[in-house]
């Protein structure tokens, strides 16, 4: 746009994660427009009355609204496996994208995304929200100017349990694909996948990329036997410079949150960071460096940035590349075998009514194998 007028914004799909969308372009001054939502649902106008209120019109289809009407950013919270084809409709009516996380499936995807962005003289974001956090992006600078010597060594723990509720929210919840089309949904994918990216956004060799990735050791299981893909993960992946990359998630937990808990070490200075916690470098000198509180930066803060983006012809750091090193790892992950936790090993948990499968153990194990760096299984541990 180069000029002062408020972009306008498209909202395509709002009812999971687009609500937020919604509710902080709403009540909040964004410094854009909701133009229209985009969503097949019924009822939206009676389950948002804000859309009423604000006469924002809902279309069945993105073709119904690029038909009539022009959004100069188009921001896309349906389904993982509609991403592609959305952002690329959006692209070529003009707008610019962001989207949700995970953009696609394949590196294919992400080149043929990437080029079809610029192509149009647009940019496509992502909405991995710890790479607008400005925390963050100032310790990645100063990883990235060498401060802190090179990279050791890096993990995280980053576990959520979830029930019955979290995998009846859609048809694709804890599916590797859905008719036809891969989701690979799993709590490395999807629910706790930030973390991850996180640590490949950060050792990236640049401030837009994410490090590149070798090879990958790890176990897989199944606690949950209505899960169709996995639902427990400790993996190991080497960085192509060498770098140990460690991550453990897991969806049946009895403990709500396990994590985040991150440590990374360089050769000058260990880092950590968690939930709640700083990011926070202690140098070998004994220096103690804060970056900001984790959740100091908006959740939103990526909307704003898209936002400033498409009012000033510039384009956020979060581009498809920065999540290019999780997608690899997803599918490295994923020709891993899978196996079933034997369900004598699991408890139920009901609690505000949701139902809960927890394997028993699965903290304690996690915790001991993070400790060690190391697998559960090199540890002589078994879930």
């Amino acid at each position: 746009m180069k000029d002062n007028k408020r972009p306008r914004i498209l909202l395509v799909s709002i009812g999971m994660y687009g609500q937020k969308y919604l509710e902080e372009a709403t009540q909040k001054d964004v410094g854009g427009d909701v133009a229209a939502v985009v969503d097949v649902a019924p009822g939206l106008e009676d389950q948002f009355p804000v859309l009423r209120e604000k006469r924002i019109p809902v279309y069945r289809s993105l073709e119904d609204f690029y038909r009539v009407d022009r959004a100069d950013l188009a921001v896309i919270s349906s389904p993982i496996h509609l991403h592609v084809p959305m952002a690329l409709f959006c692209l070529s009516q003009g707008s610019h994208v962001l989207c949700e996380k995970p953009l696609c499936l394949t590196a294919e995807e992400t080149a043929h995304l990437s080029a079809a962005a610029k192509a149009a003289g647009r940019f496509l974001a992502v909405g991995w929200q710890l790479n607008y956090d400005r925390a963050v992006l100032a310790l990645k600078r100063d990883i990235l100017s060498g401060r802190f010597g090179a990279p050791k060594r890096i993990q995280c723990v980053h576990a959520m349990r979830r029930g019955e509720k979290y995998y009846a929210r859609s048809n694709w919840a804890g599916k590797i694909s859905v008719d036809g089309r891969e989701v690979l949904d799993s709590p490395f994918m999807n629910a706790c996948a930030h973390n991850f990216q996180l640590m490949t956004f950060l050792l990236g060799g640049s401030m837009e990329s994410a490090a590149e990735i070798g090879s990958v050791e790890g176990e897989l299981f199944r606690g949950n036997p209505a899960v169709e893909n996995y639902d427990i993960a400790a993996l190991r992946f080497t960085g192509k410079n060498g770098v140990p990359f460690l991550y453990y998630t897991a969806h049946p937990l009895k403990t709500k949150n396990l994590g985040q808990t991150g440590l990374g070490e360089f050769e000058r200075g260990t880092l950590t960071w968690g939930r709640g916690q700083p990011f926070r470098v202690v140098t070998d000198t004994g220096e103690e460096i804060i970056y900001g509180m984790d959740g100091d930066t908006p959740i939103m803060q990526k909307l704003y940035d898209a936002i400033a983006c498409a009012r000033s012809g510039g384009a956020p750091l979060c581009t498809p590349q920065a999540g290019l090193s999780h997608l690899l790892c997803v599918r490295m992950a994923q020709a891993l075998p899978i196996q079933n936790i034997d369900p004598a090993h699991t408890d139920a948990l009901e609690e505000g009514g949701d139902r809960f499968l927890c394997v028993r153990g699965l903290e304690e194990t996690f915790l001991k194998a993070s400790q060690a760096w190391a697998l559960p299984r090199e540890l002589g541990l078994s879930l």
